[in-house]
């Protein structure tokens, strides 16, 4: 009789019970060390979990997620970059036309009054 020694790590453990892909629970510390790469904390995931965009599962004293869920995090928290609006497309187009109209008469004023400054005698 051959005694077959297993690795003692998570992955394999989950493995020998059927826990493994995307929807493997993971600790939050590990999500933040792997698919973060430490960048954000654990505190943050949580508070990303009161704010409704990621899912939690407490057991005893851990939180865990998984990969699905962080995946769902980030779509709803991406930031939408509206393209830029032309000063143009803020003013409607009847007020343009009225902006013009008071530039062309003022134009006019203007003209004429020169030509009544040249004409006067000095």
């Amino acid at each position: 009789m051959s005694i077959t020694i297993l690795p003692n790590d998570d992955k394999a453990r989950l493995g020998r019970i059927g826990l493994t892909g995307p929807d493997t629970p993971i600790p939050l510390k590990d999500a933040c060390e792997r698919y973060f790469s430490g960048t954000i904390s654990v505190a943050t995931l949580k508070a990303e979990h009161k704010r409704g965009n990621l899912e939690i599962s407490k057991i005893g004293r851990q939180y865990f997620t998984t990969l699905n869920q962080i995946r769902k995090m980030i779509k709803k928290c991406r930031v939408v970059v509206s393209p830029p609006v032309s000063r143009q497309g803020m003013v409607d187009p009847d007020e343009l036309e009225r902006r013009k109209a008071v530039r062309v008469a003022l134009q006019l004023r203007l003209e004429r009054q020169k030509n009544e400054f040249r004409r006067k005698p000095r």
